[in-house]
């Protein structure tokens, strides 16, 4: 079994990098989905993609991992919109022949399925929106298996 930490939105506050790592030193796989406004050096131990807000990074636009038997696809998750969000995050999954896509953008946590894909979003570890609190997700894969626990951070300064 793995486990794979997930943060997203944390918009310039680097503490909140710093914290999520502190508070899940056994990750086997670190993952921030954009939004960070870090340097690149500042990520160095996280797979990082780059959000609307990282206009100076040199992050990829997209990345795509392989956990136990799941493909993982990244991204910020601001190209796919509002409407219609669900057709297009599917349609990227299957052009990319993955499972699971790890979006940030709206600031809201979210875990769907739908058909054979997953779709999580960590919510944001500043900036929660939709009455959501700070977040941020920690993801166990066992093969194929999936278990999604969603961290508050709200008791938390940093």
């Amino acid at each position: 079994m793995k486990k794979i930490v997930v943060m997203s939105d944390s918009h310039g506050y680097h503490a909140m990098i710093d914290l999520v790592r502190e508070l899940e030193p056994d990750g086997d796989c670190y993952v921030h989905c954009g939004d960070s406004e870090a340097e690149t050096y500042d990520m160095q131990d996280w797979l990082c993609v780059k959000g609307n807000n990282d206009w100076y990074s040199d992050f990829p636009e997209h990345i795509q991992f392989k956990v136990e038997d799941l493909n993982f696809y990244v991204c910020h998750g601001h190209r796919f919109g509002y409407f219609d969000r669900e057709s297009k995050m599917i349609y990227t999954l299957q052009e990319a022949n993955c499972d699971v896509l790890l979006s940030g953008h709206t600031h809201v946590p979210t875990y769907e399925k739908i058909d054979r894909y997953t779709f999580i979003n960590p919510g944001s570890t500043t900036l929660p929106r939709g009455g959501s609190s700070r977040s941020y997700c920690v993801i166990h894969v066992d093969g194929k298996k999936l278990d999604v626990e969603f961290k508050d951070l709200n008791a938390y300064q940093a």
